[in-house]
């Protein structure tokens, strides 16, 4: 594993390629780029029960990126049947899993889309909002309900970033976005062992 001293101590610089590239695949394909940060939650267990009855089943992150395409698609396919103009657009990510002291692990993760098909996340009480899509789909890989267990997902502050390669303050916003997504690398809080994944991006 090859190494570099970050924010929070030790980083993994291979993760860092990764979100180099995934990020380089985005803004060679269009020429701006709406970035989001989400973090994704599992229920709490209460009392050595877990309080409602979600998948556990290894792959929960890759099911919900799944959920999340299939919903933007059917989205997409909606607003052409209503005669809205659809741009383009691949949806990327690049995602970490952590775990707490006490073993409970979450995932912190980053879509990126095409800024022209997507530029803002939109209300909760607006269910076909990108806010709403992105909880869903987490929400879809845990087979849960909202009302099963309220929170799961969770948008940070400042969590929306914009990287248009026509705008003076393209560099900066990239600088800005790479330090944030610089967290998602650090080796504190990630298990390192055979078969656990604890780390992953778009490939193209």
């Amino acid at each position: 594993m090859n190494t570099y001293i970050g924010s929070h101590g030790l980083h993994n610089a291979d993760n860092l390629d990764t979100i180099l590239e995934v990020l380089g695949f985005a803004t060679n394909e269009y020429s701006s780029v709406m970035a989001v940060r989400a973090d994704f939650h599992y229920p709490p267990i209460l009392e050595d029960t877990v309080c409602c009855f979600p998948n556990l089943k290894p792959g929960a992150i890759s099911r919900s990126i799944n959920a999340l395409k299939e919903m933007l698609k059917n989205s997409e396919r909606r607003r052409k049947r209503n005669g809205t103009q659809v741009h383009r657009n691949t949806l990327r990510n690049v995602w970490a899993k952590e775990f707490s002291q006490s073993g409970k692990c979450h995932f912190h993760v980053c879509f990126v889309f095409n800024e022209q098909a997507y530029n803002k996340l939109g209300d909760y009480n607006i269910d076909t909002s990108l806010r709403m899509m992105i909880t869903r789909a987490w929400y879809s890989a845990l087979g849960l309900e909202l009302e099963d267990y309220p929170g799961l997902v969770h948008f940070p502050d400042n969590c929306r970033y914009i990287l248009d390669r026509n705008s003076a303050d393209y560099i900066y916003e990239y600088g800005e976005l790479l330090h944030r997504l610089d967290y998602l690398t650090k080796l504190d809080s990630k298990i390192y062992e055979e078969g656990e994944r604890n780390f992953g991006g778009s490939r193209k």
